[in-house]
């Protein structure tokens, strides 16, 4: 366990929510303590006060600031909770397998953010295309293992909608929200994070099953209805790649989930106009490179 003293750390709050997994929540933590400077505060969210996990946290991390809930809220639902109760304004968000992979991580947060004053969101490169990038650019949706939240962005957001399986739903979704807000996520390719997960040799039938379901609840929560069948042909793409990457299992399976999962989540459902989704789709299609107003550019 690292110890800094307030000169070795930044003002930054650092978010975990956590699930079941002891083993990759301790390297992640052990990870973030590394770095110099570390961050100001790190907080983690213990879903459905997982025994094994709160254990862990007491007999290694006395020190970090834990929150529980009975309810199993999912990730989206811990992160609501836990940049609520975040002190600093800048809130970088990891996964409990997803770590910085540079020791000077949140020291390049804190040149990041002042390079982009405005931006509500800095996202991080996980992957080697987003480490390729030439330079800074405006992204549609964030990076979900690792990106910096300003709070006072999130909390003018309806937040994460909260799903046991959040993938397909999660990111987009707020990055949706911040957009159509005016909110810019500025993609940083030297802001580099580990998802240290192993790659699925099979995905379970549940699993592909929410995800699709999923696709489906974005637009119908976020889209005019003008757009629904945009959202349709997003829908259709995904039961498409699944077959085609012999994910087959449990797509018909979340096809039917669709009308039920609609309903259920039915009271998060807030659009956003025609012209921010048009905008945020060609987003999607087309980053947008960017030049900081003043500084110098920082090397990646």
């Amino acid at each position: 366990m690292a110890h800094h003293s307030n000169d070795d750390t930044c003002p930054i709050s650092v978010i975990v929510p956590a699930w079941r997994r002891v083993k990759e929540l301790l390297k992640t933590l052990r990870q973030i303590q590394q770095c110099c400077p570390a961050p100001a505060e790190i907080l983690v969210h213990v879903d459905a006060a997982t025994p094994a996990v709160l254990e862990s946290l007491r007999q290694h991390h006395p020190e970090l600031r834990v929150l529980t809930s009975e309810a199993l809220l999912g990730p989206g639902g811990a992160r609501n909770r836990l940049i609520n109760e975040s002190k600093y304004e800048l809130v970088a968000n990891f996964d409990d397998d997803s770590f910085p992979e540079q020791a000077d991580y949140f020291a390049r947060i804190m040149q990041t953010s002042a390079l982009f004053p405005d931006a509500a969101m800095i996202s991080a490169a996980s992957q080697d295309f987003e480490r390729q990038m030439p330079g800074f650019h405006v992204i549609a949706v964030s990076s979900g293992c690792g990106c910096v939240f300003r709070k006072s962005w999130f909390q003018r957001t309806r937040g994460f909608v909260s799903l046991p399986v959040a993938y397909g739903m999660e990111e987009v979704d707020i990055s949706l929200q911040l957009h159509a807000l005016g909110g810019k996520i500025i993609h940083d390719p030297g802001l580099h994070v580990k998802h240290d997960k192993l790659p699925p040799t099979e995905v379970s039938d549940d699993v592909n099953a929410r995800v699709i379901a999923n696709f489906a609840l974005l637009p119908y929560l976020r889209y005019p209805c003008l757009f629904w069948p945009v959202g349709l042909w997003q829908v259709l793409r995904r039961c498409v790649y699944t077959v085609t990457h012999g994910w087959a299992a449990g797509t018909w399976k979340g096809l039917r989930m669709i009308p039920d999962h609609l309903r259920q989540h039915r009271q998060y459902k807030a659009h956003v106009s025609g012209a921010a989704l048009l905008s945020w789709l060609r987003l999607r299609l087309s980053p947008q490179a960017v030049t900081p107003a003043h500084g110098p550019p920082l090397k990646h």
